[in-house]
C-alpha cells in the first residue's frame, strides 16, 4: 500500500475519532496526517514522520489557547451548605440496600441515600438533610409527587 494512502486512512480515522469524542483535540493530528499524505508523494519515511510530528505540534501549540478561550467552561463551584434543606427530584430510585439512587438538585445530579433506609421511587420529591462526602442524605417529602 502506498504511504500516502496510509496517511489518508489515518487522517480519516482521526476525523472519525474527533466526531465521536467531545475533546476537540484529534482534529490537529488528522490535519497533520493529511499534510503528511501530500508530503509522502515526494519524500521518504523519515521526512514523513518529521512532518507529522512538526505539523501536529505546531497546530496543538498554536490553537490550544484559542480553543480554550472559545470553550471557556469552568466547573461550577457550589457551597455544600447551599443545598442542605433544598427540595430535589429523585431521578433514579433510592434503595440503600441495593446501593443505588440519584437525585437532581439545582441542575446537578448527586448520589443519594434515604435517612431511614426507605425505598423512594423515581419522580418523588425529597429534601436534602445533609451532605456526606460525594452523596446526600434525603427524606421523602409528603405529597412529593412530581407534578
Amino acid at each position: 500500500m502506498e504511504p500516502f494512502v496510509v496517511w489518508l486512512i489515518l487522517g480519516v480515522l482521526l476525523v472519525i475519532g474527533e466526531i465521536l469524542t467531545p475533546t476537540f483535540f484529534l482534529l490537529w493530528f488528522a490535519i497533520a496526517a493529511f499534510v503528511t499524505s501530500a508530503v509522502s508523494t515526494m519524500f521518504g519515511t523519515l521526512v514523513q514522520l518529521l512532518t507529522f510530528i512538526a505539523v501536529s505540534a505546531i497546530l496543538v501549540i498554536l490553537t490550544r489557547p484559542l480553543a480554550k478561550k472559545l470553550v471557556k467552561q469552568e466547573p461550577r463551584k457550589i457551597h455544600i451548605d447551599e443545598i442542605i434543606g433544598k427540595i430535589a427530584t429523585v431521578v433514579e430510585t433510592i434503595d440503600n440496600k441495593a446501593g443505588k439512587g440519584l437525585v437532581k438538585i439545582q441542575g446537578d445530579i448527586w448520589r443519594a441515600y434515604s435517612e431511614d433506609d426507605t425505598v423512594i421511587e423515581e419522580g418523588k420529591k425529597v429534601q436534602v438533610l445533609k451532605v456526606e462526602g460525594a452523596h446526600v442524605v434525603v427524606r421523602k417529602v409528603e405529597g412529593g409527587e412530581q407534578g
